[in-house]
């Protein structure tokens, strides 16, 4: 299974782009990760969020009104698991307050942003009613344990491990059971799976969709993380069943994952080869080599747009460092020869959407929720 992962960054492919398959996988995480948490926002409202907060990036004065605000959360967590990977995967050693830096990251500009990137002062629970415990499905530990066992998930999560797919099934299943914040914990969780996975170099620059198979699966993944909330001896047989099953519950959803990983890589090879049939048909309509040149705008504008599906003029000259011109006039070409289509925005700005990108998420979801999995082939693995 560690060497299945692997692979995937080994293997190199020349369409898409790397980095903008990187960046697809990456919205396609966190989409899933906060559709589990119930909170739903289409790829297409995350891509133009994305799209206005990095214009106005740095002038709060001119932040967007009226944000829809499932698309902010996503957003979030774009940014959280980015940071899950890069800077985590970097740090020496993560200490607790990295980890309440991506809960933190989670919050930005909601309700619960005062509050964020502190370990709860109260008890909590899963499921039951909003005034008391009472019928909860799960209640963690009390409040004055958490900072203890934090420091204790912390020292594990930072150690090198000889199987680190299981070293990631432990830390999520622990974190959740530990349930440290008032709200983030399934998305804080499901970022710290590719922080391990990151750190012990088996998925380091991109992200496995794992959450989209467990969203899928959500039945046997709640099924799985309470299985692993044994009661007893952490040796005892009701401890190594219940880890045992949690582990097989994991492993075949990463197997789902760097399946629709391939799926993903595959589908958007042939996605750009349609693309290149579409503008060589229209530049062959107006007497033009059918061709463009590797290195102009048109073409890189294609290979950025698996990562990038929603982009205006601006964004490409800032993304392609080359000037407006050149990159509204390839943003013109592509939506002449139906690559993009374009979306007349405020005081007659223009936006391109590559539609084409933003239905493979969905289509993912709907082709994994009738996947079954199979249990038995992981049983080898640790």
């Amino acid at each position: 299974m560690e060497a299945l992962v692997r692979s995937l960054g080994d293997a190199t492919p020349t369409s898409p782009h790397l980095e903008s398959l990187s960046r697809f996988l990456l919205r396609s995480e966190a989409v899933a990760s906060s559709r589990i948490e119930g909170v739903v926002a289409s790829a297409r409202a995350v891509a133009e969020l994305e799209l206005v907060l990095g214009m106005k990036a740095g002038d709060e004065s001119r932040a967007p009104r009226g944000v829809d605000a499932s698309a902010r959360e996503v957003v979030n967590n774009v940014l959280a698991l980015r940071q899950a990977v890069t800077s985590l995967h970097s740090s020496p050693v993560v200490a607790p307050r990295d980890i309440d830096c991506l809960q933190r990251a989670l919050m930005v500009g909601t309700d619960q942003a005062a509050d964020a990137g502190t370990v709860r002062q109260v008890q909590n629970w899963v499921g039951g009613g909003g005034l008391s415990p009472h019928g909860a499905e799960y209640v963690p530990p009390p409040p004055s344990r958490v900072p203890a066992l934090m420091e204790d998930l912390s020292a594990f999560l930072s150690q090198s491990h000889p199987l680190p797919l299981v070293q990631a099934a432990l830390i999520h299943a622990q974190f959740e059971t530990i349930h440290p914040y008032t709200d983030g914990n399934g998305r804080t969780g499901r970022a710290l799976i590719h922080t391990v996975l990151a750190r012990q170099g088996l998925a380091v620059g991109h992200v496995l969709p794992i959450s989209m198979s467990l969203l899928s699966h959500a039945r046997e993944y709640i099924a799985g993380l309470n299985a692993y909330r044994y009661e007893g001896d952490a040796s005892g047989p009701s401890a190594l069943a219940g880890t045992d099953a949690w582990i097989r519950v994991f492993l075949a959803a990463t197997r789902d994952a760097v399946a629709e990983s391939r799926r993903f890589t595959s589908e958007l090879a042939e996605m750009r080869s349609t693309w290149d049939a579409r503008l060589a048909g229209h530049r062959q309509r107006l007497n033009l080599r059918t061709v463009p040149r590797k290195d102009s705008a048109v073409v890189r504008i294609m290979e950025q747009l698996p990562g990038v599906p929603v982009v205006t003029a601006r964004a490409a000259e800032s993304l392609l460092k080359v000037s407006f011109v050149s990159a509204n006039k390839a943003l013109d070409e592509l939506a002449q020869a139906g690559v993009v289509h374009v979306k007349e925005v405020e005081r007659g700005a223009r936006v391109f959407l590559a539609t084409d990108v933003l239905d493979l998420i969905n289509s993912s979801e709907r082709r994994l929720t009738y996947q079954q999995w199979d249990f038995s082939e992981p049983k080898a693995i640790w």
